[in-house]
Parts: structure tokens; sequence; C-alpha cells
């Protein structure tokens, strides 16, 4: 079980990369309809932008609800080997943690719009890791020693965990288009269409996972038993002797709709005063092969002397002979299909004031609410997002709520087209520790409509 503790950990470390909404704020403004796009592609049709080029975009991101930095100070000054438990704290409340990380990358894009009509074609590179209601004890093993089994805690039950990384390219074409427009009232609609090249996926789902460990004078002299503990771990074979071997190729579709509703009295002269949308996010599959570093795992109960589990250096066996000294494993070959982190957008954004708007909404994920298979997820999140946007500048204030890190609350800033920002600098800065972090930079180009499309 070392490796398999020591695996969880690695597909954080190793991916260390928003999905729960990228752009937090920017996604919002109409001067920036390459950001509306992968919310809502039915938002392209009502952008300010006659046409925009996005040269780079990227959106970091990372949160949860266990470990949190304590502080930074003297980490330049540290001799010896470095520790992160200087800098890194556990947080124990008796409750199963969770852990969510990802990145999202915008390459070359560009949109264009003509009469009703919008059109954009675009890169992307994503990153997503999630790891779900994993029990306290596990989690601090896990934080504390790693690989070393033998320093595991005496001993832990955990019903059901799940936990995934997925690692992707996408390369998609999008459609929007104003459906009526007619008086103060306005409907569009649009689709976002994605080919899919995968880089990497691992998942972990484990079920009835125990640790018991019996010290009788030592660690070294101790017991161990792992139960009827099952597990299914799931490493696609781009990674293949820990060297990723990922090729260029189409390896599945996806898409994304949506419908957005404007009104504007007929007495406004620009913008609208409410708009509300819905949308679909990421419908699709991945096609993975199966990797040789694939395991199926069931304990069986044995308790086996802590010594048995030792080389004669006095370090753990190897991966496989651990897992044979504990249970029966077995291995799968073949293809399997990933989905990918499906969630529905539903909003309203309301004109408060000339150029003040207050945009309000929730990302709603289905696999939040039921237990499924280990998928690299994005979360339930619920948003408040004030903004005061001209032509030239727009000031974001998102403030939201989800699982993973509680209430956060940020700030970002557009000029022209250069746009950066946090969904949770505030929080962090008045924090004594905080356990999420948040940055987005983006580099793009364009020209205004002549008239305002809404």
């Amino acid at each position: 079980m070392q490796r398999l503790i020591v695996f969880l950990f690695l597909i954080i470390a190793g991916t260390s990369s928003s999905l729960g909404q990228s752009f937090m704020g920017i996604h919002t403004s109409n001067f920036d309809p390459l950001k509306q796009m992968f919310f809502n592609p039915a938002a392209m049709a009502n952008s300010n932008m006659r046409w925009q080029v996005n040269v780079l975009s990227m959106d970091v991101n990372g949160s949860n609800d266990f470990i949190y930095l304590a502080g930074l100070k003297g980490i330049a000054k540290q001799e010896g080997e470095f520790d992160y438990r200087d800098f890194f704290k556990e947080r124990f409340n008796g409750e199963a943690k969770n852990i969510q990380a990802d990145v999202d990358v915008r390459g070359p894009s560009f949109m264009f719009s003509f009469g009703k009509n919008a059109v954009a074609f675009s890169t992307r590179a994503r990153g997503i890791v999630a790891i779900n209601d994993i029990e306290e004890n596990f989690a601090s093993s896990l934080f504390n020693y790693k690989d070393d089994l033998i320093q595991y805690l005496p001993s832990f039950k955990d019903e059901r965990i799940n936990a995934a990384a997925n690692a992707y390219f996408e390369y998609s074409a999008s459609y929007a288009r104003h459906l009526i427009d007619k008086g103060p009232h306005q409907l569009t609609a649009g689709v976002n269409v994605k080919m899919l090249d995968k880089v990497f996926f691992a998942s972990f789902t484990g079920n009835n996972i125990e640790f018991n460990k019996t010290i009788i004078a030592q660690d070294l002299d101790s017991l161990i038993n792992v139960g009827q503990s099952a597990f299914d771990m799931i490493v696609s074979n781009d990674l293949t002797d820990k060297q990723f071997n990922s090729k260029f190729g189409i390896d599945g579709f996806a898409f994304d709709a949506g419908v957005e509703y404007s009104f504007k009295p007929l007495k406004m002269t620009e913008g609208y005063l409410i708009k509300v949308g819905v949308a679909i996010n990421d419908i699709g599959k991945l096609r993975q092969e199966y990797g040789n570093s694939t395991r199926i795992f069931q304990g069986t109960d044995r308790t086996v002397p802590t010594a048995n589990l030792l080389t004669p250096d006095g370090d753990v066996i190897n991966f496989d002979q651990l897992l044979d000294s504990l249970g029966d494993r077995s291995t799968l070959t073949g293809s399997f299909d990933v989905r990918l982190p499906m969630v529905m957008q539903l909003y309203a954004d309301v004109k408060i004031l000339p150029k003040f708007y207050v945009f309000a909404g929730a990302q709603i994920n289905p696999s939040d609410f039921k237990k499924v298979d280990a998928l690299a997820n994005l979360p339930t999140r619920i948003n408040i997002i004030p903004r005061f946007e001209l032509k030239t500048i727009g000031v974001f204030a998102p403030i939201s709520w989800d699982r993973y890190e509680g209430i956060s609350a940020g700030a970002a800033i557009r000029v022209a087209q250069f746009s950066m920002g946090s969904s949770s600098i505030i929080t962090s800065l008045l924090k004594k520790d905080f356990t999420a972090f948040n940055f987005f930079l983006s580099m793009s180009f364009g020209g205004k409509r002549r008239v305002d499309a809404i």
C-alpha cells in the first residue's frame, strides 16, 4: 500500500495544476468573448467585440480543506534538508478531506462576428486533479510519512475515496447566433465543438480502505493488516516506466452548448437591464489505453509482520511485492473511456448603475451529489461578481463558495485586452492561514463593434 499512498499525492504534485470557472470575473466581461465562449458559447454573439485574438492566457488554481500554508518566513534561510512540514500544517476537524487543483492554458485563438453571427477557433490545454472524501487519519499519514508505510498512524478506515488526474488538449470551433432580436428581447444560442488530444490520465477508486498496525515492541516488530481493502488504480499508457510518451492524435470529442436571453428596455441606449443564461460544458469522453502501472487490488485480511515487508537493507519492498503480501492483485489491458468534468452553468447579470453590473450564478457538477467512479471533476460553485466596466478598463470583485475552499474573495482588472487577477487573493491576505490559491493572466487584442451588440 506504500506506493499506492504516494500515488495519491503525486498526481496532485505532478499536475499541480481551474477550472472551477476559469478567469473568474473576466469570464463575465462583454469585452472578452474568448473567455465567455468556454463559459457559455451563446454569450459570444452578445459581446461588444467585433473581433478578438488571444495570444496566451493561463489560470492556475488549487484548493483544499486539509493543508494550509502557515508561513513562508525563513524558507530561504533554512539549512539542511528542506522539510515542507515547517511551512505547511494540517487542519483537523474529524471530517473527510478534499483537494482540487487545475490549470487552464489557452493558446492562439481568434473570434470574429458578422451580422447576427459569431465564430471562434481556439486551442486550449487543461489539467485537473481532484481527491474526494479521504479519511482524516489516512490523509495525515500520507502528508507526514509519504512512502514510509511503517510510520503510518496505527489505524484508519475509509469507506470510499476517489482521486483522479486528467490532462489533455482541446482544439475547438464555436458558433453563436441571435435567434430573436425584437424590441427589448434578445435570445442567442451557441455551441462549441471540441476535438480532444489526451496527455495523461490516472485514477484511484478505493472501497472499504482499512489499515491496522499492531505494535509489539517497536515499529519494526509490528504487525500490519489491510483487511478487505479494495481499490482500482488506473494509469493510462501515456506514462510508461516513469516516462511520458503521449503522442498527438484525436482521442475524443466533446461540446459545450448554451442559450442566453437579454432584456433591454427601448429607452435604454446601450447595454442591457438583465441577462440570464444556461449552458452545459464538457459533454464528451476521451478514449484511453490501460498502462502497465494499472493495478486492481483486493485485501485478504492477512496479518503480516513488518519485517516481511522490508528488504535486507531495511527499505520497503517494491509495490507489487507489497500488494502480493497483503492481498491479491491483477492488471487490466485494452481501452477505456474517461468522462470529461461536465458541469451546468446557471446565471443572471443585472445592470445596477451605468457601467456597473452584478453577476450571480452557480456552476453545478452532478457528480457532487452521487457516488461515482473516480473523476477529475470541477466543483459545484456559487458566485457573485460585481463589476465596473468601460471599453478600456474593467474592475471585477469575484466572491464564491465551493466545498474545497469555502468562501473566497478576489479581485481582477482588465486594461484594454490585458487582464490579470485572482479569485482568492483577498481571503488569502486576510486569513491567518489559507488553503486556496488562484492566479490568472491574459494577453489578447481585438476591435470593438461600431454599435453595441447588446
